[in-house]
């Protein structure tokens, strides 16, 4: 198990006693041995406490970024926030379902229902705009909150309020 692994999974003393199994190998006193493992276990308990913080305050930032989410009176923006995603399920709606229904229920018969497909761009550039919207979101959920993520989503959401963090 290596080091940052030992740290990251608590057992801070198994380091602390791994570290001072070399010191004891050097030249220095009994003294300063135990003074130099007692000032490590204190730096890696400080750095485990600010990890806790850090993870503890992006749980709470998470928190406040869904609590406002469905907090929001519009419903169409709780859903998908791009248009473009109903725009697109609509096109495919009227061409591949709309369409043929109707032929059938005017009585075309079936080898003379109109042939009618979206291009190959929409395909393309409709793909393109859900694909990056999905990874966007996909980040935020995540956790990853920057300035690339608010461009492929649309969303502030995102942000963290600054002046909250500087009161808690």
């Amino acid at each position: 198990m290596s080091i940052l692994s030992k740290i990251f999974s608590g057992s801070l003393s198994d380091v602390v006693e791994s570290v001072g199994g070399i010191i004891d190998k050097s030249s220095l006193s009994k003294e300063e041995k135990q003074q130099f493992k007692l000032e490590m276990q204190s730096l890696l308990m400080q750095k485990e406490k600010e990890l806790e913080e850090t993870y503890r305050t992006e749980l709470e930032s998470r928190a406040d970024i869904i609590k406002s989410e469905m907090a929001q009176g519009d419903a169409f923006t709780k859903r998908a926030r791009p248009s473009i995603i109903y725009g697109g399920l609509l096109f495919i709606f009227i061409v591949h379902v709309l369409v043929p229904v109707i032929a059938l229920i005017a009585g075309t018969p079936s080898g003379k229902i109109p042939q009618i497909s979206l291009p190959v761009e929409f395909w393309w550039a409709w793909g393109t705009v859900v694909g990056i919207y999905g990874v966007g979101r996909s980040a935020e959920k995540m956790g990853a909150s920057n300035r690339a993520t608010r461009i492929m989503t649309g969303s502030n959401a995102g942000k963290i309020d600054k002046s909250k963090i500087a009161e808690g």
